[in-house]
């Protein structure tokens, strides 16, 4: 049976419909790849996020130099 693990980060909430929804209106290709940059930071498939509010520093801040923004903390699931 697969066992999974979750993980959490924070990043910008601008990029939540992106993750969910596969919808990346709104967001220049620069964004796209920071976004996907941290996807892959995160290591698994993002399945959920909730409200982290204004971050002044944030985990995507770190990994692809996002600016500080209204942040949701994005939960993956990774298959061990």
């Amino acid at each position: 049976m697969a066992q999974f693990e979750t993980v959490t980060g924070t990043a910008p909430s601008h990029w939540a419909s992106y993750f969910v929804n596969g919808d990346a209106s709104g967001m220049d290709d620069s964004e796209i790849a920071q976004a996907d940059e941290f996807a892959a930071w995160l290591g698994g498939d993002i399945v959920d996020c909730a409200d982290a509010g204004f971050m002044w520093h944030h985990d995507a801040m770190r990994v692809c130099g996002a600016l500080a923004a209204d942040c949701q903390t994005y939960t993956a699931l990774i298959r061990k």
